[in-house]
């Protein structure tokens, strides 16, 4: 493939990168974050997954079979199991403002710098040959792809003009503008690009290779397992055992932690922990995923070019494709294997800058004193620089590891050599965040012997031999020799050194500790560490100082690093939330804090304790008063949670009360309501009565055909208003609770047979058929019958007074489920309008769609019937539709 076309690419990627990344820092520009996303964060963390796990994963198959997932187990069961570990540590990075592994290292105990700057030197020391074996993938890659030889200089090689772009887009990205509380939204937006397309890349590589180079995963074994070379490095008898897989998984678990760049996305740029919660999933998931066509891959890879020896195992992804002419697929390997170099490259870079600009340098320059006095409240513009500088130094000490070095090992065996140097800082971070009684001597020496035990059994042999293998003198052999006694048989170079370096860093690490007593700025910060779920707040840590400071002196100091406008009204807020006179000469101590929590953000917190303390006069606090300062301030928060459980119990109730006194009030104008509509029932028949007996008693010669008209009609309006004075007290029974339910088996035909007799005489005269259907025999239905029958004739009653004139109908049916007894009313009347039934069955409203028909009535019927309904625990359904009759459902249960 022409070796222009795929240098384009290249750069044109990189361009989609610097893209994604601007978009990223215009939306954080408007205030928003494109970052602050589970699915964002994820994707971030599969930064874990550089050029080792696309293309050296698939070498490490051809070399011990199944054990290559090991390093993948190790940060699956990370975020399945120890996602607790991981959150406590991003809260205390959080609350103490840290900015790297080293940082937080140096911080835990006592803010002592020594460990900050041996942290930093093991990262440099693990992270260049790493970054360089990236740039080794991508010059490896171009050149498989190009069949072009690299030259003999740097400036004939593509992969220098690609380390000087990552380390433009790191720079423009990483370095642009320090300041506090930073978060690297462009850089961390484009990673996490970066992880989509080497997964989808190395899926489509899979997906080839699997499917269109074989018959599927069967097709794979089929033809290149059973009978091959590669079958022996399946082989659990001849290969290292469990012990191998314990080492290899405790020790990738660690890096996936400490990795500077793992700490970097997954500690320092996080945003929200609760995006913690879908990282515990997606990052598995992703590992599956990014894993599942590595085996057929090798199997295939190892069975075509097995008369090949040129034909690497680690170049199989690109090799494979080419083979069959599939310029496309190679060049998607290409482009994913890329993706997974450069995103490992950037954010390396960046953590390594870092902690070299914190922890190293910034610190050795604040102890010249000259430096300090000239350029403390300038030392922001020297941060910048010396962090773009740290950057180009990184890159290119891993791009001279590359020409030097690198070509004499794999992928795979760099990575491995780098993840136990890392693992050296697992035991003092866990036993930080998890005991109180370690010291920064016990860190420190079991720090450094588990780096020289590091040192001495992995660097060291490859640098003191020749070319043959062998010692450069036999007292070098003798020395080597020695040291192989305390090797465990069967366990493998890297699983040995994890043993012992491990065993030697904790056991010293805790007897160092125990032996020794801790200072009181080391049991300070050990109490914020480890119970940081109780002293989560950066100014809770201010109860802990104790000195004196002048205001201007930390105010000017703020500014030189956040600019005068944000540090006039950061301090402004800071001081109106704490009661806090900015005027006055001495500091509060909660501003002492303040300050060096915003300026450890940006430069450390090793470098701004050094500044804070050249512009304060601080006193030691014993540890007595530490330890009586945080039991008076843990009782602080804890009788503010009090308080505000109280107040939200307060709350409540206010709200119940309000709720109460709403209904109460509700309640209160529906008996008003209740009271005007009944006098005003009741005074329309006893003004009828009244009038007519006054008609009757003036007029004594009133002819008997019109006097008997007028006392049947006084009758009829007795009988109205003595149903009215029934139904108001059957009601307020109902509403009441006083009624009471004589329960028994209901015989269904009899009580239909009932209710129709006494609706006969009503349908004759409205000309109204009645008609009744049971589905199917009616067993166990237990209910009032009384109130049931006043229920359906209620319910009958209506429907007969609004059927049709002319051939109306009334159907009465009932049917039974498992659970419940329907009884449906149905019509063939006018029906009700949709935005009248919602309140057809409140007390007194009466439809007035009836036409030219207006059925008197009292309007409780209803309502009544509703009550009756609810009393037997059972609901009430209507469906109407004008013109197309009313159908009214009850549903009791059985």
């Amino acid at each position: 493939m022409n070796g222009f076309l795929i240098s384009v690419v290249s750069v044109l990627y990189l361009g989609f990168l610097f893209y994604l990344a601007f978009v990223a820092e215009r939306f954080k520009s408007k205030k928003k974050s494109l970052i602050d996303n589970p699915y964002v964060y994820a994707l971030s963390l599969s930064v874990y997954c550089t050029a080792w796990t696309f293309y050296g994963s698939v070498g490490r198959v051809k070399q011990t079979g199944l054990e290559f997932l090991s390093v993948y187990i190790g940060p699956t069961l990370v975020m399945l199991l120890g996602w607790s570990v991981l959150r406590k540590i991003i809260r205390i990075s959080h609350v103490h403002s840290i900015t790297s592994v080293a940082d937080f290292i140096s911080a835990r105990y006592g803010k002592y710098r020594s460990l900050g700057v041996w942290v930093t030197i093991i990262s440099l020391l693990a992270g260049i040959p790493y970054i360089g074996l990236q740039i080794k993938a991508i010059s490896k890659s171009f050149e498989i792809l190009s069949g072009m030889t690299h030259g003999q200089y740097f400036y004939q090689e593509p992969a220098f003009y690609i380390s000087m772009l990552l380390v433009v887009f790191t720079i423009l990205f990483g370095t642009r503008k320090v300041q506090a509380n930073e978060t690297h939204e462009g850089m961390i937006f484009a990673i996490a690009a970066e992880g989509i397309f080497k997964l989808l890349a190395f899926l489509a590589v899979g997906i080839f290779v699997t499917f269109w180079m074989n018959d599927g995963f069967a097709g794979v074994f089929e033809k290149h397992y059973y009978q091959k070379e590669i079958q022996k490095a399946f082989d659990f008898e001849k290969q290292p055992g469990y012990g191998n897989w314990f080492m290899h998984i405790l020790v990738s678990a660690f890096s996936f932690m400490f990795l500077p760049r793992q700490f970097q996305v997954a500690v320092v740029e996080n945003q929200n922990e609760n995006n913690l919660k879908q990282a515990i999933w997606l990052l598995p998931l992703y590992m599956f995923l990014i894993d599942i066509f590595v085996i057929p891959i090798a199997l295939t890879g190892s069975s075509i070019f097995a008369g090949n020896p040129n034909i690497l195992a680690d170049n199989y992804v690109i090799e494979l494709p080419l083979s069959v002419s599939a310029n496309i697929i190679a060049l998607i390997a290409y482009i994913g294997g890329f993706s997974a170099a450069t995103g490992m490259i950037i954010v390396e870079t960046i953590a390594i800058s870092t902690m070299l600009t914190n922890s190293l340098v910034l610190p050795a320059l604040l102890e010249n004193k000259r430096f300090k006095e000239k350029y403390t409240f300038r030392i922001i513009n020297f941060a910048v620089w010396i962090r773009r500088g740290a950057i180009i130094l990184t890159v290119l000490l891993g791009f001279f590891y590359y020409k030097t070095v690198a070509s004499y090992f794999s992928l795979v065996s760099i990575g491995l050599i780098a993840f136990v140097a890392i693992g050296q800082f697992g035991p003092i971070i866990l036993g930080g965040i998890f005991w109180k009684g370690a010291t920064k001597a016990g860190a420190l020496l079991g720090l450094l012997s588990g780096f020289t035990i590091w040192l001495f059994s992995l660097i060291l042999p490859s640098l003191l031999t020749d070319s043959s293998g062998q010692y450069i003198n036999t007292f070098v052999a003798g020395f080597f020799e020695f040291f192989a006694h305390f090797k465990i048989q069967g366990f493998d170079d890297i699983s040995n050194t994890t043993f012992w370096s491990l065993l030697v860093n904790s056991l010293l690490y805790f007897v160092v500790s125990m032996c020794t007593e801790v200072s009181p700025s080391e049991a300070k910060q050990a109490l914020l560490f480890v119970d940081v779920f109780k002293y989560s707040t950066k100014e809770g840590q201010s109860v802990l100082w104790k000195g004196k400071a002048r205001n201007e002196h930390l105010i000017e100091l703020l500014v030189s690093f956040i600019g005068s406008m944000q540090a006039k009204e950061e301090l402004e807020d800071f001081a109106r939330k704490n009661n806090i006179d900015l005027k006055d000469v001495t500091a509060d101590p909660k501003l002492v804090s303040y300050v060096e929590n915003t300026i450890s953000s940006i430069i450390g917190t090793s470098t701004a304790r050094m500044l804070v303390a050249s512009i304060t006069k601080e006193e030691v606090v014993s540890i007595d008063e530490i330890l009586e300062v945080l039991k008076r301030s843990q009782k602080i928060v804890e009788d503010n949670q009090e308080l505000k459980n109280k107040t939200h119990q307060l709350e409540k109730l206010s709200k119940e009360l309000k709720t109460t006194n709403e209904k109460l009030q509700k309640s209160d104008t529906i008996k008003n309501e209740f009271l005007t509509t009944v006098t005003h029932e009741i005074r329309t028949p006893l003004t009828s009565i009244k009038a007519l007996s006054e008609i009757i008693y003036d007029n004594e010669d009133l002819e008997f055909d019109q006097k008997k008209i007028f006392l049947n009609t006084i009758i009829d309006e007795t009988d109205r208003l003595s149903r009215l004075v029934n139904q108001v007290l059957d009601l307020e029974k109902y509403e009441s609770g006083k009624h009471k339910l004589i329960k028994k088996n209901i015989d269904i035909s009899h009580l239909i047979d009932n209710v129709f007799l006494r609706m006969e005489e009503l349908a004759k005269e409205r000309n109204v058929k009645l008609k009744s259907f049971i589905h199917k025999e009616i067993t166990g239905f237990k209910a009032d019958e009384d109130k049931l029958i006043q229920l359906l004739i209620n319910l009958v009653s209506n429907a007969i007074k609004f059927s049709r004139a002319e051939n109306g109908w009334v159907l009465l049916s009932v049917d039974m489920s498992k659970k419940k007894v329907l009884f449906t009313v149905e019509d063939n009347g006018l029906g009700i309008p949709q935005e009248m039934q919602s309140r057809i069955f409140e007390k007194f409203y009466q439809a007035d769609n009836q036409g030219s028909i207006k059925e008197k009535g009292s309007g409780l019927g209803l309502s009544i019937t509703k009550k009756i309904v609810e009393i037997h625990k059972g609901s009430v359904f209507l469906e109407s539709m004008p013109d197309k009759g009313t159908k009214v459902i009850v549903s009791f249960p059985n």
